[in-house]
């Protein structure tokens, strides 16, 4: 009877003692790495070495502390940001971000807070000689005592107490390690079979190792899957990255010492099959269970793990290359050990392998935990954006609009769509936010400007004028002046001085690429996703086209875009209910190419379909003054016979567009006062309010006032 209780508690001891060394492990590397104030400052310094992370606090300090002191320098973000980013790297700027990381780590460790903000304090005087050069006016409005709060910091409760506890408990990681010693020793003490004891251990130790090191994989992806904002969670990567990944190294190092513990104890047992273990787990997989309920959860494991490897490929292969490696270097130890020590007898052999089952069972429980974790892992991995369905009702977000033809609703629309201040790299914005934002704030009309360019080494769009067609040579004459073309010509020339690594392609650009530029089929693919999980919205799309009506039909297919695009007549224009209920919910027109008829879907907008006002502004008052108004009712591109009416309604101050002036001209006030004095003298609805900066002034509020007011009177 003893010894039977010896070989029980055997094996139960030795997963115990795999479990204290795990935590031992993890509990020291806390430790090391958070609890101590100095090593934790260190890593956040590496953390800020990251591009990323540099340019996630050069747009936050831009925001707060540029930006707010001249919003009007908005277009010129990416400059301004990269001149903070170069002083992420500097002495100064490092010994603030170090000291302020250190009152971070004083706050949520020591001072038993549950919050903390990572404030760069008195930054504004390092700005301000950086941007003295650059905007002198600016640098003035900056506060030499200006802070930045660049990040919040909250963690859950539970996390906070248990770092704080392991604050407190210092000798902790010490007492697990000895403690898993001491269990490991016991349970060889014990054993009546120490080989088959030790083999055990190694087995546990690798399955304890395993399993965290892909619990640690499931949580950094869970966590960085719930930030949206693609900046701010390559930020999140790096700082895990910066104090976790070598806890993750140190787990998979830890899960390589028990493959070889393992070896060591089975390599005199008999030569290692390494392909006999795979072709037992294949002949599991695949044989078909006797009992039906076997045969059902079966049936249901094999569908979720397959749906698991569609959704998640990449973490799926990375789980399996880890086992792979695991288990090659278990047989290659293995078969070094048989080499160098000398083989039992045939008798000791025999007994060996009889005693070997129960070691299997163990092996067969920890890979049952392994691929147990991994499908955690595959199943929360990923953080891929997706579109998100809005809380909307009825059709545009009004079940009045759903009868009306599309010429009797106003849409809110964006002038030059694609120019938004919060595209990467993008100069000389138009717009607050990008086409995801714009769909989900409400933006139902997009203008946009397409282009051909070609991608450079640089990572920079060079724009193709190889083809130069006259309308399009007038239109930057006409912005320019021809000095001025010629002028930009060779400034394009200089900034993008690099090889071009591919053929041209169209990309969405406001006149010249190099200043920004966005993929035709990406802004498409943006489309289509607002759209299939939107089921009751209509868009307008207005192209200012300078490429070839075919090459505008190949990306719509390209992109899927295709599948949502109205084929249907014009003529009377349909209603938006009908425009849904026929699965086109999309209008496509081009200002001045669209096949003529070729494409039936795609529409030269000034041939009978849009009548137009001015668009060339200069300064607010020609759209705010009552007796200047008139004149910027003219008639301008159409051919008189369009149902839909384009108010042009911004302010032109190239090369450098003001949100100061977008709040002055969107006001309520300003902006219904325009609608309806051009709607009176043109005797047409206004269909498309077109602006920039669309989130400044009351554009949706005066959209939804005229649509209220019309169903009113009709």
């Amino acid at each position: 009877m003893a010894d039977r209780a010896r070989v029980r508690g055997a094996p139960v001891l030795a997963v115990l003692a795999a479990l204290a060394l795990l935590l031992g492990l993890v509990t020291g590397y806390a430790r090391i790495t958070l609890f101590d104030s100095d090593e934790f400052s260190a890593r956040a310094t590496t953390a800020l070495n990251d591009d990323a992370v540099q340019a996630e606090i050069g747009r936050r300090v831009t925001d707060d502390l540029v930006l707010n002191a001249q919003a009007d320098l908005v277009g010129f973000r990416p400059v301004i940001e990269g001149v903070v980013e170069g002083l992420v790297g500097a002495g100064v700027f490092q010994d603030l971000f170090h000291t302020a990381v250190r009152d971070v780590h004083s706050a949520l460790f020591e001072d038993n807070q549950n919050s903390a903000t990572l404030t760069l304090a008195d930054l504004g005087v390092v700005l301000r000689g950086a941007l003295q050069a650059l905007a002198p006016r600016v640098a003035k409005d900056i506060g030499a005592g200006a802070d930045v709060d660049v990040a919040g910091i909250e963690p859950p409760g539970w996390l906070t107490d248990l770092a704080q506890a392991g604050h407190d408990l210092g000798g902790l990681a010490l007492f697990l390690l000895a403690l898993g010693l001491v269990l490991g020793a016991i349970a060889l003490w014990r054993s009546r079979d120490r080989r088959r004891t030790l083999l055990t251990f190694g087995i546990a130790v690798v399955g304890c190792g395993v399993v965290a090191a892909v619990g640690l994989g499931v949580i950094r992806e869970v966590l960085l899957g719930r930030i949206d904002d693609t900046g701010v969670r390559d930020a999140a990567e790096a700082i895990w990255d910066a104090y976790l990944r070598d806890l993750r190294d140190g787990l998979y190092i830890f899960a390589a010492c028990g493959a070889v513990i393992s070896a060591a104890a089975s390599s005199l047992l008999r030569p290692v099959d390494v392909e006999a273990p795979l072709r037992r787990a294949w002949e599991t997989i695949t044989r078909t269970p006797e009992r039906t309920s076997v045969r059902v959860v079966r049936a249901l494991g094999l569908v979720l793990v397959g749906v698991l490897i569609v959704i998640q490929p990449d973490g799926f292969i990375h789980l399996l290359g880890l086992l792979a490696g695991l288990y090659i270097a278990y047989a290659g130890v293995s078969e070094i050990l048989r080499i160098t020590i000398a083989p039992p007898t045939e008798e000791q052999r025999a007994a060996e392998m009889t005693r070997g089952r129960r070691t299997l069972i163990a092996a067969a429980i920890a890979s049952g935990l392994i691929i147990v974790g991994g499908a955690i892992f595959v199943a929360t991995g990923g953080t891929s954006e997706s579109a998100e369905a809005i809380e909307t009702v009825g059709c545009n977000g009004s079940r009045e609009l759903c009868d009306r033809p599309l010429d009797e609703v106003a849409v809110p629309a964006t002038h030059n769509a694609m120019s938004a201040v919060t595209n990467k790299d993008w100069l000389l914005g138009q717009q607050d936010a990008g086409f995801v934002d714009q769909l989900e704030d409400g933006v139902r009309g997009l203008l946009i400007d397409a282009h051909y360019g070609q991608p450079t080494e640089s990572g920079k769009v060079k724009t193709d004028l190889s083809e130069l067609a006259g309308g399009e040579r007038a239109e930057y004459v006409k912005t320019l002046g021809p000095e001025g073309l010629d002028a930009a010509l060779r400034l394009r020339d200089r900034v993008v001085n690099s090889k071009p690594t591919g053929p041209r392609q169209v990309y969405l650009c406001h006149r010249f690429c190099e200043l920004g530029a966005i993929p035709i089929e990406t802004a498409f693919r943006e489309y289509r996703d607002f759209l299939a999980v939107n089921g009751d919205e209509v868009l307008v799309i207005v192209i200012e086209d300078y490429v070839k009506p075919r090459d505008i039909a190949v990306a719509v297919e390209g992109s899927g875009l295709i599948d949502y695009v109205y084929d249907g007549p014009l003529d009377p224009l349909p209603t938006l209910q009908e425009m849904i209920d026929s699965g086109g919910r999309v209008l496509m027109m081009a200002e001045n190419d669209a096949g003529h008829g070729s494409i039936p879907w795609y529409h030269e907008a000034y041939e009978g379909l849009v009548e137009e006002t001015p668009y060339t502004f200069k300064k607010p008052d020609a759209l705010t003054d009552g007796k200047r108004l008139a004149e910027s009712c003219e008639e301008n591109r159409g051919d008189g016979d369009g149902p839909l009416f384009l108010l042009n309604h911004w302010v032109d101050t190239t090369p450098q567009p003001k949100p100061s002036n977008a709040e002055k001209v969107n006001a309520d006030e300003a902006l219904s006062k325009r609608i309806r004095r051009c709607e009176r003298l043109r005797q047409l609805t206004a269909n498309l309010i077109a602006v920039d900066f669309y989130r400044q002034g009351d554009l949706f509020d005066v959209v939804e006032e005229l649509n209220a007011e019309r169903g009113e009177t009709g």
